[in-house]
């Protein structure tokens, strides 16, 4: 049951409905826990086709908040009001509970047979192999498949509903870094809102444009990525400023003048790892080490069996499926530092 082992192997076509005018209303929510106020006091509109992640400490209420905008927990105070053409994609935090018995293919199929995309009608069998399930793993019963696998499952149903709100409460959780690569693909054309709660400032400064930040039970919002909040945090930090000005006025937008843009804006983006490449480049020495650790041990065994042209033929075979390997780490290997190096000389630039 062998998924391809990289990305690069599947074309994403956009999946989403069509989004209205008018799309998530916040006046004044609040919501507390017993005698813990986690925020209150929150309004925001959410603009068409922005992308926001939410960030704060564990247990501040960034899941709660997610939970109230799916429409899945009330607040105590204030309201929501979602726009008629809302269609929200939520995936929650902890993956949902599976019927194990149940095929792969079936899972989806209870959420789409088919699902419309830009380039037509695509099945859910199609759908599956975008997102690296192979024929045989489709019709195996979900307790063959591993905990990230799941994941990655679920991940599919939510897009399979053609939402044009995704909201991800802690998407990287739990996924490998093929799917990870497909997730961004899909964003990156995205039809709609997506809302992000993640931990990791890699795949924020990828996905977001704004930040909203839980801060003393308020929820204040930063226009840019995580980089840029850090650094408009630090720097009120040691002015003593308090919040407000700009994070206000993000906290009542929506009919800003502010310039509509594309999530990939070429003007304003940032030269960057996507966190697909980011959690490679973190690991491709140790990969490199350990083909090449590989290597040593099939030549081993090409002497050893240099009479035996059974085993041999075996160990040629798979010195060659090895060897296939290696040069291709080594081409990203190559990449990844370029684009590390280029990454180090524009932040130099930019503090110049």
């Amino acid at each position: 049951m062998d998924a391809p082992q990289s990305a690069r192997q599947v074309e994403m076509e956009v999946v989403g409905t069509r989004l209205g005018k008018k799309t998530i209303v916040l006046e004044h929510i609040a919501k507390s826990y017993g005698d813990r106020q986690l925020f209150t006091d929150f309004s925001y509109i959410f603009r068409r086709y922005e992308r926001i992640g939410f960030v704060g400490a564990n247990g501040c209420g960034k899941s709660t908040l997610m939970r109230i905008l799916a429409g899945k927990e009330q607040p105590d105070g204030g309201t929501v009001d979602w726009g008629e053409t809302i269609k929200i994609g939520y995936f929650a935090q902890e993956c949902e509970v599976m019927d194990e018995r149940q095929r792969v293919i079936d899972y989806i199929r209870d959420e789409a047979e088919y699902v419309q995309t830009s380039a037509g009608r695509i099945s859910a069998t199609r759908m599956l192999e975008r997102f690296l399930f192979s024929p045989d793993m489709q019709y195996a019963p979900i307790a063959k498949i591993s905990g990230g696998e799941r994941r990655r499952l679920y991940l599919l149903k939510v897009l399979m509903g053609a939402p044009n709100v995704l909201i991800l409460d802690e998407p990287t959780n739990d996924l490998d870094i093929a799917t990870l690569q497909v997730l961004e693909g899909f964003l990156d054309n995205f039809p709609g809102i997506v809302i992000v709660v993640s931990h990791d400032r890699y795949f924020l400064d990828r996905i977001a444009d704004r930040i909203a930040a839980f801060e003393d039970g308020r929820i204040k919002v930063y226009e840019g990525g995580y980089t840029d909040y850090l650094e408009k945090r630090a720097g009120r930090e040691e002015t003593g400023e308090n919040s407000g000005g700009e994070e206000k006025k993000g906290n009542s937008s929506g009919g800003s003048s502010r310039k509509k843009r594309s999530y990939r804006d070429p003007e304003r983006e940032k030269l960057r790892f996507t966190f697909a490449e980011q959690k490679e480049f973190e690991t491709i020495d140790e990969d490199i080490e350990a083909l090449e650790n590989k290597m040593e041990t099939i030549e081993e065994e090409i002497s050893k069996n240099a009479t035996n042209f059974v085993k041999l033929n075996e160990w040629v075979q798979e010195k060659e499926n090895v060897q296939k390997q290696l040069d291709e780490k080594m081409e990203r290997w190559v990449y990844l530092n370029d684009l590390a190096e280029r990454i180090e000389e524009q932040r130099k630039e930019r503090q110049s």
